[in-house]
């Protein structure tokens, strides 16, 4: 009954599963998905991540998910990895990463987003500043410019002069994280948002 509608004569439900169809009409083993959920309405993204789920366990497939909803990403992903700048800031399980973020982006990005189902009242972390350019990045960690963390710590040095490269905390965890002083992201400190 779709086959001869135009793009425009679809509803955004519609038009998305038509997408899901053809990325899957050639069998592959990965699916890129981009934003997957980002033009629909609510009922209609819990109905498509819903089929996505099914698809991934009916067919086998893995998924490259990119998005900026933390509920998708959640909801959908078996391990994350959040980026800040084009590079990689941390990488987890999802379950790891959303109970114990250890970059300051992440945790900033993560308490950015109410937690109606906990009840947590956490007040964000702010970042200050403009975000850089993409295509002039910082010298050493990109985030180093808005860090929160590096501000508490009396910005070090190494942050704005060293690029800290993507390293495991707790010995054999499969949670890695590109900061200089990531242990020091979840340890309170008198004053301090928490």
């Amino acid at each position: 009954q779709h086959l001869d509608r135009r793009p425009h004569e679809l509803s955004g439900g519609q038009a998305q599963r038509v997408a899901i169809a053809r990325a899957l009409a050639l069998r592959p083993d990965l699916v890129v998905l981009d934003e997957p959920t980002s033009a629909l309405d609510v009922s209609v993204q819990a109905q498509i991540l819903n089929l996505l789920g099914e698809l991934r366990r009916s067919h086998a497939l893995t998924y490259l998910l990119i998005s900026h909803d933390l509920s998708v990403v959640h909801h959908l992903s078996d391990r994350i990895g959040v980026m800040y700048l084009g590079r990689l800031a941390e990488q987890a399980s999802t379950l790891d990463l959303f109970a114990h973020p250890e970059h300051p982006y992440t945790a900033a990005l993560l308490r950015s987003a109410p937690d109606l189902a906990s009840g947590d009242d956490r007040s964000p972390l702010v970042l200050s500043g403009d975000i850089p350019s993409p295509t002039r990045p910082p010298a050493g960690c990109r985030f180093h410019p808005r860090c929160w963390l590096r501000d508490r710590l009396g910005e070090p040095e190494s942050c704005a002069t060293s690029d800290p490269q993507l390293r495991v905390l707790h010995g054999e965890s499969s949670h890695q994280v590109a900061c200089h002083f990531a242990e020091q992201t979840s340890a309170p400190q008198e004053g301090a948002p928490r």
